[in-house]
């Protein structure tokens, strides 16, 4: 078994990887970067699995992960909150050298007081540890990174800030997944704790207090939401898919009895994973 993620090592999904390997008997050294999402879809075969952010705390959601997962052929088999520390990293031993800081958008956008206080102008790099890569490589004295704090000691770049992200609690969300025919031959393997969510997609009818009913169909059996976000549907223009998280606070029964509810102002309602 092999665990795909996407950005260079060491970089912050690398971390995440980390937190799986003792629960998925998964040795380090089968732990695979690839350059972007879809990459590590592709990735996915019989015996691989990913790890993969969908949301931070602080920026925004991944969209583009939502809509690969949206195909339903993969199961949840775990949630991982990584909390996000970064560090500026550079050649240069004094602050004032540094104009600029390279880093992964969704990086420099968590640290932007940051960038202010110190005039310095952030720069979109591919990837946070790629980032650390180049500004060493570089050997320039007025560039720094935003990375985590394992680039520090690869790169050899020196630590002249930490915890600079704008929100002191920054935290990404995760997901760890395997195919839904994979699980279900390998449940056994996949002895991780679960989380007791559940994540559900639908498009309403295009009719008033769709969306209301629909959620009405939650609140009246104390089913907790835990995020409900709109995506354009794709499929037409400007119709748009709601994808639903919720705490698994009460019994099965009340859960499918909501469902059916909602059944009745969607067009469509999709289970997508219980985990």
């Amino acid at each position: 078994m092999k665990i795909c993620y996407q950005w260079y090592p060491w970089a912050y999904w690398n971390k995440a990887c980390l937190q799986v390997l003792d629960y998925l008997k998964v040795n380090a050294k089968d732990i695979i970067w690839v350059e972007t999402f879809k990459d590590v879809f592709n990735e996915i075969d019989d015996w691989n699995i990913w790890v993969i952010p969908i949301e931070n705390s602080y920026a925004w959601s991944i969209h583009e992960n939502f809509y690969h997962i949206i195909s339903w052929k993969y199961e949840i088999i775990w949630e991982i909150f990584l909390d996000i520390n970064h560090y500026f990293l550079a050649n240069s031993k004094n602050i004032s050298d540094i104009k600029e800081v390279y880093s992964h958008p969704q990086a420099l956008m968590q640290c932007q007081k940051y960038f202010k206080e110190h005039n310095i102008k952030p720069v979109i790099f591919s990837d946070t540890a790629w980032a650390a890569k180049f500004v060493s490589e570089s050997k320039r004295t007025d560039i720094a990174s935003i990375s985590s704090d394992l680039c520090n000691e690869i790169y050899g770049l020196n630590i002249l800030d930490k915890h600079i992200q704008d929100q002191t609690w920054n935290m990404t969300r995760f997901f760890v997944v395997v195919l839904k025919s994979v699980y279900e031959k390998n449940k056994y393997l996949f002895q991780i704790p679960k989380v007791w969510k559940i994540s559900i997609q639908f498009k309403t009818k295009d009719t008033p207090s769709a969306l209301y009913k629909c959620l009405w169909a939650f609140a009246t059996r104390f089913i907790n939401l835990t995020k409900i976000e709109s995506l354009p549907a794709r499929e037409s223009h400007f119709e748009y898919i709601f994808w639903v998280d919720f705490q698994k606070n009460v019994s099965d029964e009340i859960i499918y009895d909501a469902f059916e509810e909602i059944r009745f102002f969607c067009k469509d309602l999709v289970i997508l994973w219980d985990y």
